[in-house]
């Protein structure tokens, strides 16, 4: 189902609240309605199907228009303002999907060239129990790694080295191999349709060592209509 961003300060709108209440009602249902794809500069039939949406008669539909340019809601050809600002590409969990999982099939053919490359003709000697502890207190992150696999995800970097922080808070250690098996569960969370950024956001906030996926109830409510308003509309 196609959905739009509608962000929780559009009550205190400075300029949705010059509006009627019915007209704050016709705002959000023109942004539906471009979020639809309805809203096209060669819909030469475009006013009367949002009259049709709105249940209004067109006479009515020209004073709509009217009130929402006033107040810098829309454009003249019905477009909503900021519009591109506001929304974004990756909200689409199909276009975001397929987007992840391209770069992780180009991601694993290097790494699989790498590896290969980096086998030797003689095997090392096995390390006693000893040896091993040692070379794991001596083992550092490759951080470049780490960030490759982090936008491989379209997450934000700063948002997940503040995660990191949160998790050392928590006393969870951020080693080579921990963030391998953190980044593992991500990345299968996400090829399960899960959105990374939601789920690390949603960690961080509450104070969680890990990501867990989104639950239906909440992913529901989230997918409800959506808009980016602020105070500079």
């Amino acid at each position: 189902m196609q959905w739009f961003r509608l962000y929780t300060d559009i009550t205190d709108n400075h300029k949705l609240r010059m509006l009627a209440f019915e007209d704050r009602w016709h705002f959000v249902a023109i942004l539906a309605c471009n979020s639809a794809g309805l809203i096209k500069g060669d819909n030469e039939f475009l006013e009367r199907a949002l009259a049709v949406k709105l249940g209004v008669q067109l006479r009515e539909l020209d004073e709509i228009k009217r009130r929402l340019i006033d107040v810098k809601l829309i454009d003249a050809d019905w477009k909503p303002v900021g519009w591109d600002e506001r929304q974004y590409v990756s909200d689409s969990s199909t276009a975001r999907t397929r987007k992840y999982r391209e770069k992780q099939k180009a991601t694993d053919s290097v790494t699989s060239r790498e590896r290969h490359n980096d086998v030797t003709v003689t095997p090392p000697d096995t390390d006693t129990d000893t040896e091993q502890k040692q070379k794991q207190k001596k083992q550092t992150v490759n951080w470049k790694d780490v960030q490759r696999r982090v936008a491989a995800l379209d997450v934000d970097w700063s948002l997940f080295r503040e995660f990191l922080t949160t998790r050392q808070t928590l006393k969870a250690r951020n080693t080579p191999y921990g963030l391998k098996v953190l980044l593992n569960k991500i990345e299968d969370l996400v090829s399960a349709g899960e959105n990374a950024t939601t789920m690390i956001e949603e960690s961080n906030s509450n104070g969680w060592k890990t990501v867990y996926p989104a639950k239906r109830d909440r992913a529901k409510t989230k997918s409800a209509v959506e808009l980016a308003t602020d105070k500079n509309w």
